[in-house]
């Protein structure tokens, strides 16, 4: 008998004491595209394969396509086995699960369930997962108050929320669940774009462990890179109470000096992401910036983009903030904000 569980019932009626490891079984592909957050993918077919069972199901039937799959999978049995032992502890439990919950979910919990392995299939598979996020997310941001950090780039924001969490706040680090800045430099370092499905699974995942319903978060606009904020978590966090971060210019050139010089690559992608402001900017000034970067001219760099490009486009207008906290040092302005909040 094959044991399914719904996502659902998994959060809910979690033991602590219980590891849950999630099996994504879906094609690269399709874990590339989204999955479930520290999810591992151990696929039983490779993209190739899934798109040839696929086109053999609609062609010739479901029972030409089980044949074909079978023929695939039978030499696989022993090496997909291992893997899905090198993950194997105690305490742990195994949740399988494929695109709708159907039969390669099925197929491996049941064989490898013989097996004497801790497995669970995922009812409903990675599209029920989808459905319990689009359904709980909205109702989780009406019962959490968001206090939103807002600052000019540079500010430290980022560095103030990681303070938050290590003081023992909860916060919500919107820039790392779309693995994108809101800036100009916004990508580098950061790799492959996140897509919008693994920003509202992070999103999702962040706020299902936080203690209270107190979160702190970054003022942002709704849209974050490629990532566009879904309209009730965006209109949430624009209500949301707003403090202001006032960080002197040296402090701010170096945080984001600190931020981007040292990643491998780095001086490549800013170059790129300059030359991407002679939409903005004379072509005088950005030949400017690309020699000050040429001569590893930081400083100079950097305050010049910051004075020319950054401060004009940024506007607080709209905003009313309920209190202002000056940043010299991240962890002592991060205490600041966190006393003035326990006294609230």
């Amino acid at each position: 008998m094959i044991i399914s569980q719904t996502y659902e019932d998994l959060i809910k009626n979690k033991d602590e004491k219980l590891n849950l490891v999630y099996i994504d079984v879906r094609s690269p592909i399709e874990y590339k595209e989204s999955h479930i957050p520290n999810a591992i993918n151990i696929p039983v077919f490779s993209d190739n394969e899934r798109e040839e069972i696929g086109i053999l199901y609609k062609q010739k039937g479901k029972r030409t396509a089980i044949r074909r799959a079978l023929e695939i999978v039978g030499p696989k049995v022993l090496n997909l086995y291992l893997k899905f032992e090198k993950h194997f502890q105690k305490n742990t439990l195994m949740v399988v699960y494929c695109a709708r919950g159907g039969m390669r979910s099925s197929a491996v919990t049941s064989l490898f369930k013989e097996f004497s392995l801790p497995l669970v299939r995922l009812k409903d598979g990675y599209k029920g997962y989808r459905q319990y996020i689009n359904n709980e997310l909205p109702e989780m941001f009406k019962t959490i108050k968001f206090v939103s950090l807002y600052g000019k780039t540079g500010s430290g924001k980022t560095n103030i929320l990681k303070e938050i969490k290590n003081i023992g706040y909860d916060i919500l680090d919107l820039e790392a669940c779309a693995n994108n800045r809101g800036s100009l430099l916004r990508g580098i370092g950061l790799g492959e774009r996140y897509t919008q499905k693994t920003f509202e699974s992070l999103v999702f995942e962040s706020l299902l462990n936080r203690k209270t319903n107190l979160v702190f978060t970054e003022g942002e606009s709704r849209r974050i890179g490629n990532i566009v904020m879904p309209k009730y978590m965006y209109d949430n966090l624009l209500n949301s109470q707003k403090i202001y971060i006032n960080t002197p210019m040296e402090n701010r050139v170096k945080i984001i000096k600190d931020e981007y010089v040292k990643i491998e690559n780095s001086k490549d992608e800013m170059k790129e992401a300059i030359n991407k402001l002679r939409k903005y900017a004379s072509t005088k000034e950005v030949d400017t910036y690309i020699e000050q970067l040429n001569n590893d001219d930081y400083d100079n760099l950097i305050k010049d983009i910051i004075e020319n490009y950054y401060d004009k486009v940024y506007s607080t207008k709209d905003k009313e903030f309920s209190i202002i906290f000056n940043n010299i040092d991240n962890k002592k302005c991060a205490k600041s904000i966190c006393e003035y909040f326990l006294l609230d």
